[in-house]
């Protein structure tokens, strides 16, 4: 099914690029309801049992590996923060970066993570491969509520939404006439020299939009993508940072990462193309070295909670939590998730595409770092 192209006002903030961050949500009582039994209860949903949530509060906080976009996650853990007290410390690094972190630690048996979350198939099949996951319990009704495709290994490790990669204009360089809808619009000559793009090696969201453009538009496309001599940047943050300030006029982003900093008033505007966008999962799972158990515990279920996941879709997320709403993106709805829109390789069809669409990337855009 053919979505008709629609185009999202999003005002976006320079985003961060290949940096290492840490920082930690404000300590509090929390806003947490406790049962009879003294479960943690939120929207209805039990989070964590009485014992957990007791042993959570007493750890007090846990350290948060992410690939994922430093605003959208910091908004997590304010969140998480507010409805339980308890702390969330985040290490934010590119997916690429962060699995070297990862798997470098692991093997000295120093993994400072307790939670882990992070996009690419390759990447979260060597994590799980060197050991860094332990199974996360999770209560029976958000269990009983999360798509089953969404739990990998007995829980050893989850997809916690799908983000979607799409691309964006900075509207203060574009006129509205001249505004690309489409992704066969880029290909117009008129966009030589002014168009960016992330390279394949990036991570999980560049091998996903690899595998869509391969797949759904064809080698055709990225050839006549590479004429228009797109700068190459190293990450999707770094794109959308040169975006928002006018240094390139279009190229493709991740609709959160960019919607994350839309307050702030960068011009940059969100097409959802005809042709329709790439999906590409975030993956979750507790670190086995965790030394706070039960506060990553509870984070993993809080995240897959109908809370978590409606904070996940009000970002422009497709949450993995059955009878959750479109994303949105401010006040546009995002098409649903079975509309034809979102394109999603499997694991194994992402594993076995990877090298030979990341050589044709290459060699298409002459690049050799």
């Amino acid at each position: 099914m053919r979505i008709k192209a629609r185009r999202l006002a999003i005002a976006a903030v320079a985003a961060v690029g290949l940096v290492l961050t840490s920082c930690s949500s404000d300590g509090g009582n929390g806003s947490a309801e406790t049962n009879e039994n003294g479960d943690l209860v939120i929207e209805g949903e039990v989070i964590a049992t009485a014992d957990v949530y007791q042993k959570a509060q007493e750890e007090g906080s846990l350290v948060f590996y992410t690939g994922g976009s430093e605003q959208s996650e910091k908004q997590a853990a304010e969140a998480f923060t507010e409805a339980t007290g308890i702390n969330v410390e985040i290490v934010r690094l590119a997916p690429n970066r962060l699995s070297e972190r990862i798997l470098s630690e692991q093997a000295a048996g120093k993994l400072g993570a307790d939670v882990i979350r992070i996009s690419g198939e390759d990447l979260i099949v060597a994590i799980a491969d060197s050991g860094a996951f332990q199974p996360t319990q999770i209560s029976q009704g958000i269990a009983d509520a999360l798509d089953p495709a969404a739990t990998y290994e007995d829980g050893l490790y989850f997809n916690s939404y799908d983000r979607v990669y799409s691309f964006g204009y900075n509207n203060q360089v574009v006129s509205e006439q001249d505004a690309p809808k489409n992704w066969s619009d880029l290909l117009d000559p008129k966009w030589n020299g002014k168009l960016g793009i992330v390279q394949v090696g990036a991570g999980g969201s560049t091998t996903a939009l690899t595998r869509f453009q391969l797949g759904e538009l064809g080698a055709d496309y990225l050839k006549g993508y590479a004429a228009n001599h797109p700068r190459i940047f190293d990450s999707s943050a770094a794109l959308t940072d040169s975006l928002a300030r006018g240094e390139i006029a279009a190229g493709p982003v991740p609709i959160a990462t960019a919607y994350a900093s839309t307050l702030e008033g960068a011009p940059i505007t969100i097409a959802t193309p005809e042709e329709g966008a790439a999906a590409y999962p975030f993956y979750l799972g507790r670190a086995a070295q965790s030394e706070h158990p039960n506060a990553a515990t509870v984070f993993i279920n809080w995240l897959l909670s109908a809370s978590g996941q409606k904070l996940a879709a009000s970002i422009g997320d497709y949450p993995v939590h059955k009878n959750m709403p479109s994303p949105t993106i401010g006040e546009i709805e995002l098409p649903a998730a079975d509309a034809g829109f979102l394109h999603r390789a499997t694991i194994d069809e992402s594993l076995k595409n990877l090298e030979p669409d990341a050589g044709t990337w290459r060699q298409i855009f002459g690049y050799t770092g």
